[in-house]
């Protein structure tokens, strides 16, 4: 597991606000918190705990193994439908994951599951953002093909998006994960959970040599809607 965040504080309705922050390397969550006093007499109100985790790993077999370019609606000769794709291919039919015949990586595969132990649903908006992005030297250029795919799993198989996300984006140092996701509330003593899949690739856009020994570290960071709080995960390609 690469990364994995936990926290737990106390948020009180209207007389109370509570920022969550993660660290990117580190610890467990550092909690801002201040409260209003009311006065005697005062109506009270009922507070709720608040507990969640972001747990993030990658699963592929690629790890440690140079990435090479990849159109990932090209066609693999004599494949079935629907992994006939190179990408599709890659996470569901090769034997070793992410792994092309000749041992070169096509992609790495992340698994990004957030729980939540409280007695409230959350709403999160995901986002992946740049940490570093450096060319293998002076002569040659930083990352500019790289993109992402979400994935949902069943049983063993993987249904990837049809639409590639740019990562390198001009002007910004984040791009969005998609739509918000809602996690559950917990179920008596057992947390409620959401699992994404996102596979990260370098694009065959033409010659991209220039992009050759280049690396990448960024981060998966979830922010819950209406406040500052998020839950972070850190990847690298």
């Amino acid at each position: 597991m690469e990364n994995e965040r936990k926290g737990n504080g106390i948020f009180l309705g209207v007389v109370g606000v509570a920022t969550l922050i993660v660290a990117i390397i580190g610890a467990s969550f550092a909690y801002f918190s201040i409260q209003a006093s009311s006065e005697e007499g005062a109506v009270e109100l009922q507070a709720y705990s608040f507990n969640a985790s972001l747990s993030m790993s990658r699963i592929d077999d690629a790890a440690g193994k140079d990435l090479i370019p990849v159109n990932p609606t090209g066609t693999v000769p004599g494949a079935s439908a629907p992994d006939n794709t190179n990408l599709a291919y890659a996470v569901n039919v090769a034997t070793n994951k992410c792994v092309d015949k000749n041992g070169f990586a096509v992609c790495a595969l992340y698994e990004v599951t957030v729980s939540n132990d409280s007695d409230a649903p959350l709403t999160l908006n995901g986002v992946i953002k740049t940490l570093a992005n450096t060319a293998a030297g002076s002569s040659s250029e930083p990352f500019s093909n790289l993109q992402y795919r979400l994935a949902t799993k069943s049983g063993d198989a993987y249904t990837i998006d049809a639409t590639g996300h740019n990562i390198i984006v001009s002007g910004s140092d984040e791009v969005s994960l998609g739509d918000a996701i809602t996690v559950p509330a917990k179920s008596g003593e057992t947390p409620g959970s959401y699992t994404m899949y996102v596979i990260v690739y370098l694009n065959d856009n033409g010659d991209q040599s220039q992009e050759m020994g280049a690396s990448y570290s960024g981060q998966i960071i979830f922010t819950s809607s209406g406040t500052a709080n998020q839950l972070t995960g850190t990847f690298g390609v």
